[in-house]
């Protein structure tokens, strides 16, 4: 079975002469345990693919399957489960809530998964131990450095030992010795929970760490590497072609990335 299955998506936002194809007839699939890089520039449709990869977002067309699953025929409390247990997401700009402690931020997705207490603490504490930030289990996020808040939110991203990790520009907002360590930790993280990632970047060096490189441009996929023997599902005949001529609108921006709405919280002893 694939992790991930992209059978000829396309992703339109507006109507009529206001229509902008974000994504254009998208087909690929990569294996179980696999490391993936979605490259390309801003406004390729990178992360449009991440969002329809992570149930964040619907195709116009076609289908989308992760882990055997179609995120297609998932209802929205299934789909917010689905992505509790099975989904883990770094963003480039953490999403964290700074207000509250590490603990409680990486929390929070075993809330939403209905963890029961007894084993939510342990599994934090081990998450946060993982990524080197036990020590500031009581700390405010808002008090952490960039790097700190990063792996903060690597933490909260694979505390429920997801089957896949989506990172979002990983190292986006990072200097390039903080960004080292985050990638070295990621790959670390990768290779010990045995987990399917995928990182959304447009640094070449980066890519190149993974064993697949998935290439766009203009919302069409212009090249994809793997393994020898590797290979991606059939595409339209024109996959690969210039795209056709879209009215010139302004694009309409990709959702922005939202949790599922705060369970009543608990005090944590």
């Amino acid at each position: 079975m694939n992790a991930i299955e992209v059978r000829d998506v396309t992703r339109v936002y507006g109507k009529k002469s206001n229509a902008f194809s974000a994504l254009r007839g998208v087909s690929f699939q990569v294996p179980l345990g696999a490391t993936v890089a979605i490259i390309g520039k801003s406004g390729s449709g990178k992360s449009t693919l991440m969002h329809l990869l992570g149930g964040l977002d619907k195709p116009t067309t076609g289908e989308i399957l992760i882990n055997g699953t179609s995120l297609s025929g998932l209802r929205r409390k299934a789909m917010d489960r689905f992505r509790a247990r099975d989904l883990g997401f770094v963003f480039q700009s953490f999403f964290i809530e700074a207000n509250q402690t590490c603990y409680q931020n990486v929390s929070l997705p075993l809330e939403i998964n209905n963890v029961p207490l007894t084993k939510r603490k342990a599994m934090v504490e081990q998450a946060l131990e993982q990524v080197e930030l036990f020590d500031k289990l009581k700390s405010k996020a808002g008090n952490l450095s960039g790097g700190q808040k990063q792996r903060l939110a690597i933490a909260r991203a694979i505390v429920n030992n997801p089957r896949i990790l989506m990172a979002d520009e990983p190292t986006g907002n990072l200097d390039s010795a903080t960004g080292d360590k985050v990638i070295r930790l990621l790959f670390g993280l990768h290779k010990r929970l045995k987990s399917t990632l995928i990182v959304i970047t447009h640094d070449d060096e980066l890519a190149a760490h993974c064993q697949y490189q998935i290439t766009l441009k203009d919302g069409q996929i212009v090249s994809f590497k793997g393994p020898q023997g590797a290979s991606r599902l059939a595409a339209p005949a024109n996959a690969t072609a210039s795209a056709a001529p879209v009215p010139a609108t302004r694009r309409p921006s990709p959702p922005t990335p939202t949790t599922t709405p705060r369970p009543t919280r608990r005090r944590v002893v």
